[in-house]
């Protein structure tokens, strides 16, 4: 063989083998996730189990998942994970695809308050299925086991004068008016009429008085749980936060106040432009597997939607977080609760 044609034919199986590998990283899943849904063992089982390689992005805020997602009109990723809040944006912008949950063999065996979607708010329009719980955590009450006696069974307890400078709370307008309402046994926490609005304030502006400190990260609020007298923490990190805090040798407990707790709940949609339905579809089937459920809850802190954990049990009352009536109003009456003396 000339060197020529030797030439040629080394370029020629080059040429395939590139279009070959381009091909196969082509037909890859692309899934875009929050940190500790997508771990890498995972990634391998689940390629080892199915024969589909996976491409994984993470991200790190709503704002960004919504940024990739509309930025591409749902293009550059087949799955992705999102909350309830949020799952209706995109389903309004044309930016999901309806889930046939009879290709999730898994899904029927999901613990019982997650079976039935039509029940479970923001997973569904018109019918079809758009989103697939996944994980979820509640924003409790984290209280002080040695300080705390009996232990309490509702928020109401942030205002009892037995605890006054003894409060951690969380600084944020939307959650401290939602479960407020809660606590004022109002049926819809997220869309306040005005009378209810003032009530809410109002009962504020007494917790005001009654906490020590307002934090903002698990890492502030456990900073000051260990420089002062804390006795109860409105946990907005929920169970994260209460590992890190028995990680360090606080004996703390947590708990779900019986008015429900906010909590939110992660789900897996699928992308307007998905490339291979059928692998999106297997790659939610293996997510809800027990297995992963409970690796996710050992891992993470998190509640899964398979396995029991210690997250929430399955007579607690969660209530999904969902988008409010007017956020900037309720950010100006929260900075007008901080500053009132």
């Amino acid at each position: 063989m000339g060197l020529k044609k030797a030439f040629l034919r080394l370029a020629t199986i080059g040429l395939g083998i590139g279009l070959m590998t381009s091909a196969a990283l082509a037909a890859n899943l692309r899934v875009l996730a929050w940190d500790g849904y997508a771990d890498p063992d995972w990634v391998k089982d689940f390629t080892a189990a199915t024969g589909i390689g996976v491409d994984v992005v993470f991200i790190g805020s709503d704002d960004e998942i919504w940024a990739k997602i509309k930025g591409s009109e749902g293009q550059d990723f087949d799955v992705f994970a999102v909350n309830t809040a949020q799952l209706q944006r995109y389903i309004k912008a044309d930016l999901v695809s309806p889930i046939d949950i009879t290709k999730l063999a898994n899904q029927k065996d999901v613990l019982p308050r997650f079976r039935d979607l039509s029940q479970v708010s923001g997973d569904t329009k018109d019918g079809k299925v758009y989103g697939i719980p996944f994980c979820f955590d509640s924003i409790g009450l984290i209280y002080d086991t040695d300080k705390v006696k009996p232990a309490p069974t509702s928020m109401s307890v942030l205002w009892d004068p037995a605890y006054k400078g003894k409060i951690l709370a969380y600084d944020n307008g939307e959650h401290n008016f939602s479960f407020t309402a809660l606590t004022l046994g109002y049926k819809d926490p997220f869309n306040l009429n005005e009378e209810q609005m003032a009530a809410v304030k109002a009962k504020l502006v007494e917790l005001k008085r009654n906490v020590l400190s307002f934090y903002t990260t698990a890492d502030e609020a456990q900073q000051i749980y260990q420089n002062n007298d804390v006795a109860l923490i409105w946990a907005n990190y929920g169970q994260q936060q209460v590992k890190a805090l028995q990680k360090i040798g606080a004996h703390v407990a947590y708990v779900n106040p019986s008015e429900g707790a906010l909590a939110w709940l992660d789900n897996w949609v699928i992308s307007k432009g998905v490339r291979d339905n059928a692998a999106a579809e297997k790659w939610i089937d293996f997510m809800l597997s027990k297995k992963i459920g409970g690796e996710l809850s050992e891992r993470t802190g998190f509640g899964n939607t398979v396995v029991e954990s210690s997250s929430a049990g399955g007579n607690d009352k969660l209530v999904w977080l969902n988008n409010v009536e007017d956020p900037l109003k309720r950010s100006d009456m929260w900075n007008e609760v901080k500053a009132t003396p």
